[in-house]
């Protein structure tokens, strides 16, 4: 997988977050945003991302979002990756978004807990 040309970016607010164990004692967290999304696809988006980690430090995640473009069309996709800790209790996420429009992007974003923010970056898989 060949990784490309920056295609767009997306900047979200946190709206609600929960914190709960799963059955192996692993910390698991739920984290609902809405923001906006620019470049190649640009407008409105929601979505909510499910991770796990076991030490806080390094974990998995998926994602499930739509976004609600200016131009009236509406896209969904869902997305898969890696969690690992930064400075400050911020969270770097690498993964990959599968779009309704048959697009497949990978995505990193910085997940900030003291601003309630997850914002980044995606690229197009060549």
């Amino acid at each position: 997988m060949a990784v490309g040309n920056e295609v767009g970016a997306f900047s979200s607010a946190i709206t609600s977050m929960t914190k709960s164990r799963d059955a192996a004692g692993n910390h698991t967290f739920v984290l609902n945003v809405e923001g906006t999304v620019t470049g190649g696809w640009s407008g409105a988006i929601v979505g909510t991302i499910s991770g796990t980690s076991a030490d806080f430090k390094l974990g998995a995640y998926t994602a499930d979002f739509a976004a609600y473009l200016d131009d009236g069309n509406a896209l969904s996709g869902t997305a898969s990756g890696v969690i690992g800790a930064q400075d400050g209790y911020q969270w770097q996420l690498n993964g990959v978004a599968l779009i309704s429009d048959g697009s497949r992007v990978t995505t990193e974003g910085v997940l900030e807990l003291a601003s309630r923010t997850y914002n980044g970056k995606m690229f197009a898989i060549n």
